[in-house]
């Protein structure tokens, strides 16, 4: 049998029927207010639908000062407990374990949706952005609010009936704002040294896992280099940080990468994915993403030493792509996919119009009729 549909188990509770995931993806189809929309619903049912081991939802706002895009889904106050609870109950039907991803924006919270400045680890500068406006450092009140929203919606998401969260660690937001020696100036005990530009995101890990049982899946995404205008990260710091993460109650995690078998940026003649999974705790379960699309490229994650595979652009297209990897075959639609055919299997005009915009966050293309 291919590795890919073996077991494996995140905890004593919670084991995936395969090593296949659905990556965390931006969808804006949620209401302004935070709140489910049917669309999304219909999504996720989709993809638990599709036998995934592990699906990890779009990017969801801990609190009103955390949102990060409009029509983020949220799962920050106790009145979206109920509709949290509706869909949980709605997506464990299915064998997928599903767990909510868990963000804060920080310097990259829309004010006009927050209603506030935006804040991050400390004020900086990008001179190569014309329109960027720096952010605000947070004081340490700050800090320890953001640390007991992360925990209270953790709290909310397991009282919900969900398998489990993963921090959103990755790709610039708040915690890699502080991990950066770009976006990270403090001069206290949350910059400077890697203990300290650390401090941040092992302490929301253990406040959480003070939250909740110890059955309840925590995960970590995390960028592991520097990539696009994103600098300050250096692979053997987040090596380390990854295995502090481990000691203060992770349960896996993610690596976010552009293409999974990219070069290091530090060492060019190492596939930066192998080079992580050679040197992080053997007990950890490593999750990638980044360009697979292809049962091989998959495969091919696997020699690398990861322990699950997440697909986005693959998934959006192809509805029940585990089954045809389990049994050896191609995907039937490759990019560009067809809208018609994406509205046929729950991907909604509202996904579709985000997924096609120009710019960095365009991730596919697809052929209008």
């Amino acid at each position: 049998m291919n590795t890919l549909f073996s077991t494996l188990k995140l905890t004593s509770k919670h084991t995936l029927i395969n090593r296949l995931a659905v990556a965390p993806m931006t969808t804006s189809q949620s209401n302004p207010d935070g709140t489910l929309s049917e669309d999304e619903i219909k999504w996720l049912e989709r993809l638990a639908s599709d036998n995934y081991g592990l699906v990890i939802t779009c990017a969801a706002a801990i609190s009103k000062k955390s949102i990060a895009f409009h029509n983020q889904l949220s799962v920050g106050t106790d009145d979206l407990l109920p509709s949290l609870t509706a869909l949980a109950n709605r997506l464990n039907k299915y064998k997928s374990k599903v767990v909510i991803q868990l963000c804060h924006a920080g310097s990259r919270a829309i004010p006009e949706l927050t209603g506030t400045y935006a804040y991050s680890a400390s004020s900086y500068s990008m001179p190569q952005l014309p329109n960027f406006v720096a952010p605000k450092e947070l004081t340490i009140e700050q800090i320890n609010e953001i640390i007991e929203d992360f925990a209270n919606a953790c709290q909310r998401v397991e009282k919900a009936g969900f398998a489990g969260i993963e921090f959103h660690g990755a790709n610039g937001y708040l915690f890699t704002q502080f991990i950066s020696k770009m976006t990270n100036l403090r001069n206290d005990e949350y910059g400077g040294s890697l203990e300290n530009r650390s401090r941040f995101s092992r302490e929301v890990v253990k406040a959480c896992r003070n939250k909740v049982s110890k059955d309840f899946i925590i995960g970590f995404r995390i960028s592991m280099e520097n990539a696009w205008l994103e600098t300050g990260l250096d692979i053997d710091e987040n090596i380390k940080i990854i295995n502090w993460l481990k000691e203060d109650g992770i349960d896996y995690i993610h690596i976010s990468n552009m293409s999974f078998d990219v070069p290091s940026v530090k060492y060019p003649d190492k596939i930066a994915l192998q080079y992580v999974c050679q040197n992080v705790n053997k007990e950890l379960p490593v999750i990638c993403a980044g360009s697979i699309t292809t049962l091989e490229n998959a495969n091919k994650a696997l020699e690398y030493g990861v322990s699950c595979v997440a697909f986005g652009r693959a998934a959006i297209g192809n509805a029940d792509l585990p089954k045809y990897f389990e049994k050896g075959e191609s995907l039937p639609f490759t990019t560009p996919f067809e809208i018609e055919i994406l509205r046929k299997i729950a991907v909604s005009d509202t996904f579709i119009k985000y997924i096609t915009a120009p710019g960095p966050l365009s991730s596919l293309k697809v052929i209008k009729q």
